[in-house]
């Protein structure tokens, strides 16, 4: 009888090791998410209203292609920690806030007036958790007069995401 029990505890304990199965954790890469653009012209008085989204039609980098110049809208392809800077100029006798929003919902806000001569330039920059999914994006909150983008200094907006 202690063969016959040798042997089943034996074959039991190989049935339960050899089905069991070891899970190896997996390595996910996270992919390379930046994006930087400018804009190659000015925004006249007539277009740089409440609530106009600024699209940045030069694109420089879009690593993860989620930034989409026709729209002006960068589109999160994966959800985590980012940092988000956008800036703009303006004129003399000339003054602008711009948002930045994801989704409808504002998270930085800067405001630029300038009363003397020549012209000035603001950023914004925001450290924000956005998802998969969400649009960040540039607007304009309130504001009079053109905002500057030429030779002497360019309005944009660039993101990145923190690994």
């Amino acid at each position: 009888m202690n063969n016959e029990f040798y042997f089943l505890y034996h074959l039991l304990n190989y049935h339960f090791h050899s089905e069991r199965l070891l899970v190896q954790p997996s390595q996910v890469t996270p992919i390379t998410v930046a994006f930087f653009a400018d804009r190659f012209s000015s925004i006249s008085e007539s277009e740089a209203t409440p609530n106009h989204i600024l699209n940045f039609d030069i694109v420089k980098t879009n690593a993860g292609n989620g930034y989409h110049p026709s729209t002006g809208v960068f589109i999160v392809p994966e959800s985590g920690i980012y940092v988000f800077s956008w800036s703009f100029r303006n004129g003399f006798n000339h003054a602008h806030s711009t948002q930045l929003m994801v989704n409808n919902e504002e998270v930085g806000l800067i405001h630029l007036r300038l009363d003397v001569q020549g012209s000035i330039t603001g950023t914004g920059i925001a450290v924000i958790h956005v998802n998969k999914g969400d649009d960040v994006f540039v607007r304009i909150a309130v504001g009079s007069g053109m905002i500057f983008s030429d030779v002497s200094g360019k309005s944009s907006f660039s993101g990145w995401k923190l690994n």
